[in-house]
């Protein structure tokens, strides 16, 4: 389910619900009670601070929530990118794809491929260690040359976002 920001509006009738609770507590302690206006005045701020820390507390829900979507996203995108050209290339096989998924080490540097991409080359993280890492005649080498050809053609693109 995906979180909606919520209208101006929202907050407007929380504060006017607000108000005409206060208003009607006040009205009952002055009138009923024969309680002073001094006393119940302070409550008379009440629906300000409410819909204020609401309001607070929804953007900074929001924000939070948005930073962690957009790093997901960006990985998210990479592997996309990649998987797509696997695919068109017609190269591999279902069953290629499945046991691409499962092996542990090459997930391990796609996560390596993803930090190139956002980062670039390092002493640790570089495109000729993920090159050197398999055999010529494996599934890995074949699906890691699409990986080192997207994050060259990336590194030679100007960033878009």
């Amino acid at each position: 389910m995906k979180a909606q920001k919520k209208p101006f509006k929202f907050y407007f009738y929380i504060f006017l619900f607000s108000v005409i609770i206060v208003a009607a507590y006040s009205f009952y302690m002055i009138f009923a009670k024969d309680a002073a206006v001094s006393d119940v005045y302070t409550l008379w701020f009440m629906p300000f601070i409410f819909t204020a820390f609401y309001y607070g507390s929804d953007a900074l829900i929001d924000k939070l929530a948005n930073r962690k979507k957009s790093k997901v996203n960006n990985e998210a995108k990479f592997l996309e990118e990649v998987s797509l050209r696997m695919r068109e290339s017609n190269e591999f096989l279902v069953e290629e794809f499945r046991k691409l998924q499962m092996n542990g080490k090459f997930q391990e540097d796609l996560k390596k491929a993803f930090y190139i991409y956002n980062t670039g080359d390092n002493a640790v993280f570089s495109m000729e260690r993920l090159e050197k890492k398999y055999r010529i005649d494996t599934v890995e080498f074949r699906a890691m040359k699409y990986v080192l050809e997207y994050l060259e053609e990336s590194k030679k693109m100007p960033e878009s976002d």
